[in-house]
């Protein structure tokens, strides 16, 4: 099968400029929307971190708190 037999016309020529252009565009302005929203979104997932390094600590220190006052002998009875 021979592709494209025949010259395209003018009209074909300009719809398939269009075209690109237009998807050229969109995706131009789908990045432009994508780098706009990084720094907010790096903000929340940083916040994020932040709290659940808060909270593992805690949990980390209760039972390791809990842990440390069990494994202790009682003092001797004077």
């Amino acid at each position: 099968m021979v592709w494209l037999q025949y010259a395209a016309t003018r009209r074909q020529r300009a719809a398939t400029a269009g075209l690109f252009l237009t998807g050229a565009l969109l995706i131009a302005v789908a990045a432009r929307l994508s780098y706009a929203n990084v720094e907010p979104q790096r903000a929340k997932a940083a916040e994020r971190r932040k709290v659940l390094e808060a909270f593992i600590a805690r949990k980390r220190a209760a039972v390791g708190g809990a842990g440390d006052s069990r494994s202790q002998p009682d003092p001797p009875k004077a």
